[in-house]
């Protein structure tokens, strides 16, 4: 009998890697058709679209072997999310390129547009394994953005940024919360 289940997980694991694969490459095509320019179902479909392509290739490459689907999916959720959104802030930096500056004085504005980004990459390095640290930090940053931002965008823009930042929050906090019942299943 254990060899008909040990036959099955993988199969498993296969289909369940292949429909997130297909959720994402599906999420992504169709906002490719309504874009993303000031409208959020695009952008949340890119975000959705990005974390099923993410998590997928994740789970193909992951050792997360005897966690069950729900832990698996607590488990690399805030940090697929967590890439995701990294990625997403980065286009935002884009803009330096349509300005008229020489190559150097591009650089230094890219990279300084970036800095946020890089601070939240440590904090994932820092997250990955201490995941209260991604619990208050990611909570932090987005009711930071929230303060110093306030008035200054419509209130999309708010829920936009700081909405993914507190939801990556949360789940390192579940994480971290339920971390003792996934270290011994994995």
């Amino acid at each position: 009998m254990n060899t008909l289940s040990e036959h099955l997980e993988p199969r498993n694991k296969r289909t369940e890697i292949f429909v997130w694969f297909i959720i994402g490459l599906i999420s992504i095509v169709i906002t490719l058709i309504i874009g993303i320019n000031d409208n959020l179902p695009g952008i949340l479909l890119l975000l959705l679209g990005s974390f099923a392509l993410v998590y997928a290739l994740l789970q193909l490459i992951g050792k997360s072997k005897n966690l069950s689907p729900a832990q698996q999916l607590l488990y690399w959720s805030p940090r697929v999310l967590s890439i995701v959104f990294i990625a997403f802030t980065c286009i935002f930096a884009l803009d330096v390129f349509g300005e008229s500056r020489g190559f150097g004085a591009t650089i230094l504005a890219l990279l300084i547009h970036l800095i946020l980004q890089f601070i939240m990459i440590g904090v994932l390095i820092l997250s990955w394994r201490r995941e209260w640290i991604g619990g208050i930090i990611f909570i932090s940053l987005g009711l930071l953005y929230i303060v110093e931002m306030w008035g200054k965008f419509p209130l999309m823009t708010y829920v936009i940024i700081s909405g993914p930042l507190a939801l990556i929050g949360v789940l390192f906090f579940l994480n971290w919360r339920y971390r003792k019942n996934m270290r011994l299943n994995s």
